[in-house]
This record gives structure tokens, sequence and C-alpha cells, in this order.
């Protein structure tokens, strides 16, 4: 188990303790599952970075790595898009229908918007979830990018070592 996997049981247990255990969604297993699957790939890449012999082969993979990150981050976005879409939609009709149409009244404007953030749950946990994990995403690829960088010193680093 890698120290993240630690953090993360920690927090999980201790929100768990409180409420009522939810099972997770397909989406949020989803995310788990690809968030772990880059850190793994962040860890091999740390590891690698020791090899100096195979620098050439980990540039590789690293730069296949950051355009692949980068092609995912781009289509989370998108969806992302798609869903804040769809969510302003049926804000708008839903506060249509409770200001023009209902005969169900409100004493303010608030509790009529608490009323709709409560019927439109579903749709604003997905976009927290996905905004979350595009943020994740978008760290990954500044990690690569900083492992990209770090070659160039761990070459000269081992130049200075070898005394060229």
């Amino acid at each position: 188990m890698s120290g993240t996997q630690a953090h993360e049981n920690f927090f999980d247990e201790f929100f768990q303790s409180s409420e009522k255990k939810e099972e997770k969604s397909p989406l949020e297993v989803k995310i788990s599952e690809e968030r772990l699957k880059w850190t793994n790939k962040i860890e091999e890449m740390s590891k690698r970075m020791k090899k100096v012999f195979e620098l050439s082969d980990l540039m590789t993979y690293v730069y296949t790595e950051r355009q692949r990150g980068v092609e995912y981050h781009h289509y989370l976005i998108s969806i992302l898009s798609k869903i804040n879409r769809s969510y302003r939609k049926q804000w708008s009709e839903k506060y249509n229908h409770y200001s023009y149409k209902s005969q169900k009244r409100f004493p303010n404007e608030k509790t009529k918007e608490l009323q709709i953030l409560s019927e439109l749950n579903d749709i604003i946990k997905k976009r927290d979830l996905l905004d979350n994990h595009s943020k994740f995403i978008e760290n990954t690829i500044r990690t690569i990018d900083n492992i990209i960088y770090g070659i160039k010193y761990r070459i000269e680093i081992e130049q200075i070592a070898r005394g060229k």
C-alpha cells in the first residue's frame, strides 16, 4: 500500500464514521482507479530517474504519458462543460417552474434556490467530482513537467560525478 492510499483511507474512515456509509458511485470508483493509475505512473517515473542508462527510455515514456495526460485532461474538461451546460439548463427550468408555474410558494428567494439545489444534487455531485479530478490530472501533468525538467539535471549530476 502506498503512502497516498494510507492518507485516503484515513480520511475515508473519518468521514464515514460520522455518516451512514454510502456505496461509491461508478463514477467515484472510476475516478479512484484513474488516480491510483496516474499516481503509480508518477512513482514509476521517479524510480526510473535513478537509472542513468535508462534515461533515454524514460524520456520517451514521460513524453508519451504527458501527452496522454493532456488528452485525458481535455476530455475531462469537455465532459465538465457538458455537465455545466446541463446544470444551467436544469437550474433555469426549475427556477422558472417554481417562480411561475408551481403552486408551492417560498418565503424568499434563498429557500427557492435551496430547493432547486437539493433537486439538482446528483448533477452537482458529478460536476464536483469531475472538477476535482480534472484538477488532479492538471497537477499530475505539472508533476510530469517537473520530471522532464529534472532529467536534464540528473544527466548533469551524473556527468559531474564522472568528472566530465
